[in-house]
């Protein structure tokens, strides 16, 4: 207890003191007046058992000298027990917010032992600086003009116990059946936050037509080859999009290039009758010798096991290698020419689309035709894509119709119908594809400038805020990076888009 608290209880103790000698004195001369004019002759006692005596109110209220500072010491103690208690809380109180309190990762001493003089310096601009304190540290001055300008919101205090009254309305709410507020982790269905990018091969544009767009699967990195013979490998920021390293091959124009699923190889073909895998790690390249029954390897696919690689061959034949050994394993042989193929998830299955309206699903287990149907409102096929749950299987014609396939209900009937049917494009589509969560198709035509289209699922709307009008090409290649957070379309005029999926956080 402070000594000022101390010296108010002596000073009213005092005067309590004073207060009851003065009452005793004044009920003595009363008493003794009262005995003077009342008392009997016979009697000078008054009985000491008589109950009709009356106590001073004073006494009553306050009571004899013991018993007053008795309360006093009493209220004393417990006064000093409540300001112990109320420091003691306010240490804890203050431990804890130093325990909260965020304390940096890093601090650099010399940012103290800079002042506010050594960096403002008075210009034709900004005038004098006599309202600042030059010796004030330049820290400090930083970190106030931060605040004041962005001050700190309620979320981020680590203090903030109080429930808004949004929450609380909120979960009113959800309680009596209702949704408050719509769900951010779902895509919305007409419009989609998109932003278009440097072009992704803007430090050379040396690939020439586009005609393949691989995302490193491991690094935030992407493999862009085209006609030129030119493959460069770019690194994606979106601003920059340097480039990491290029590999030229002599008199053979890239007509598909894949990256296998462990993104240290890639497999380059062409219309020539031989074909180059690159290793990446190495840099260095191997040269391979098609077969005499496969003349070009211009249109292929690698498994998702990465065992195997089906190839497009002529007279309707499908040829399958081991893309480990490059050796042919099995020729897969239908009646029309193969326009695309796509494997299976469990690299059981190759889905084979054919220039008719047929799609021919053969089994690598039984190396055989395990199933056949006709594609809806299909003359010529010319694209397709299998979605990665393998849940849905898009096709794309020459004639423009885009068809959406429930890829377990396909395999029980001939003559399935499709889910949806897109007619935005009035061309060949030259190529479809799906986002690793199947929530957007992207499918394009390459004989029309800016003719690309993204879907969305499953209420399979085409989203109305793309393309935009900017000029992007005629699209002949689409790709989703691996998380989908970026989608690259590969044009005719040696550009290759860069569009940002804001929906999508990771690469």
């Amino acid at each position: 207890m402070s000594d000022s608290e101390n010296e108010s209880i002596q000073d009213l103790l005092e005067c309590a003191e004073e207060y009851e000698n003065l009452m005793r004195e004044k009920l003595k001369a009363e008493s003794t007046s009262n005995e003077i004019k009342y008392s009997a002759p016979t009697s000078n006692k008054k009985p000491a058992n008589d109950d009709t005596q009356e106590l001073p109110m004073e006494k009553v209220i306050f009571g004899d000298r013991k018993g007053l500072l008795e309360n006093f010491a009493a209220a004393v103690d417990d006064a000093q027990k409540f300001n112990k208690k109320e420091v003691a809380s306010g240490d804890e109180e203050d431990d804890t917010k130093d325990s909260r309190k965020r304390k940096p990762a890093w601090i650099d001493e010399d940012d103290t032992d800079i002042t506010l003089g050594e960096v403002k310096r008075p210009t034709r601009f900004s005038g004098p600086q006599d309202h600042l304190r030059k010796d004030k540290s330049y820290k400090e001055y930083l970190t106030a003009r931060y605040v004041r300008t962005v001050p700190q919101p309620k979320w981020a205090e680590l203090d903030n116990k109080t429930v808004s009254e949004d929450a609380e309305d909120e979960a009113l709410l959800q309680t009596v059946g209702f949704v408050a507020k719509p769900d951010t982790n779902t895509l919305r269905q007409t419009h989609i936050d998109i932003k278009r990018l440097k072009d992704l091969n803007r430090a050379s544009y040396a690939e020439g037509s586009i005609t393949s767009i691989q995302f490193i699967p491991k690094s935030t990195a992407t493999l862009v080859a085209g006609t030129s013979g030119i493959a460069t490998i770019y690194s994606i920021d979106g601003v920059k999009n340097e480039k990491l390293h290029s590999i030229r091959f002599e008199n053979f124009p890239i007509m598909c290039a894949r990256l296998k699923p462990c993104g240290t190889k890639a497999i380059f073909g062409s219309t020539k009758r031989h074909y180059y895998v690159y290793d990446l790690l190495t840099a260095q390249e191997t040269r391979y010798k098609l077969p005499e029954d496969v003349t070009t390897l211009r249109n292929f696919r690698i498994s998702p096991c990465g065992r195997y690689m089906a190839v497009a061959g002529r007279f309707g034949n499908m040829h399958l290698f081991d893309a480990k050994s490059q050796e042919l394993i099995h020729t897969f042989k239908q009646n029309d020419g193969v326009a695309s193929i796509c494997f299976t998830a469990d690299s059981k299955n190759i889905i084979c689309n054919s220039l008719s309206s047929k799609i021919n699903i053969f089994s690598l287990t039984k190396q055989r035709l395990a199933h056949s149907l006709i594609d809806d409102g299909c003359l010529n096929g010319n694209a397709m894509d299998l979605s990665l749950d393998q849940r849905l299987l898009a096709t794309g014609s020459r004639e423009g119709v885009v068809n959406v396939y429930d890829f377990q209900k396909l395999q029980l009937t001939a003559t399935p119908k499709p889910e949806k049917t897109f007619l935005n494009l009035r061309t060949s589509i030259s190529d479809v594809k799906f986002n690793h969560t199947a929530e957007v198709l992207a499918m394009s035509s390459v004989e029309v400038a800016s003719a690309v289209k993204l879907a969305h699922f499953p209420s399979a709307t085409v989203f109305a805020n793309f393309p935009r009008k900017d000029d992007i090409g005629k699209i002949r290649v689409v790709e989703f990076s691996p998380n989908s957070a970026y989608l690259a379309l590969g044009s005719t005029n040696k550009q290759a888009t860069l569009m940002r999926l804001k929906h999508y956080k990771y690469y």
